[in-house]
């Protein structure tokens, strides 16, 4: 089975056997993207709704990762369907794989190649440098801002 995200319908990339995805996907669509999608549905595409531990879970994973101050509901939605189904999570969506990829989901890509690599991001004080395994709103140090960075660079 193959879960499709946003971008599946908005570059017309169609998967042969049988398909699912999110409602949320729906609400990120317009014009002919959503078109496709009535379509899908219509063809016996399965809406999948994710249970709350496994979104949950995926949160808690995400937080881990770094991912979750960059996934919206719908990725995680869709994260969390891919665990349910066991499927192939079909996403170009960065954050998105490398969440999955944490959790040992099978990804494909649909223009872009997929990740080579897992990252577990940082986050680091924009004004005085301090560094943090989790997102915080302000740097306890200096007040500054902090933002998401590659750990290898």
């Amino acid at each position: 089975m193959y879960i499709l995200d946003s971008s599946a319908f908005i570059r017309d990339h169609r998967k042969e056997g049988k398909i699912a995805t999110v409602a949320e996907v729906s609400e990120e669509l317009v014009g002919e993207a959503s078109l496709r999608f009535e379509a899908m549905r219509g063809g016996g595409m399965q809406i999948q709704i994710p249970q709350e531990r496994t979104i949950e879970e995926v949160i808690r994973i995400s937080k881990k990762t770094g991912d979750n101050t960059v996934l919206s509901k719908t990725d995680i939605c869709l994260i969390a369907a891919a665990i349910e189904l066991g499927g192939v999570l079909v996403t170009d969506d960065y954050a998105i794989q490398n969440t999955a990829a944490e959790i040992g989901l099978v990804v494909e890509g649909i223009v872009m190649e997929t990740i080579k690599e897992k990252r577990n991001w940082i986050f680091k004080c924009e004004s005085c440098g301090k560094e943090s395994g989790t997102m915080q709103k302000d740097c306890p140090i200096c007040g500054g801002k902090f933002s998401r960075k590659n750990p290898s660079k």
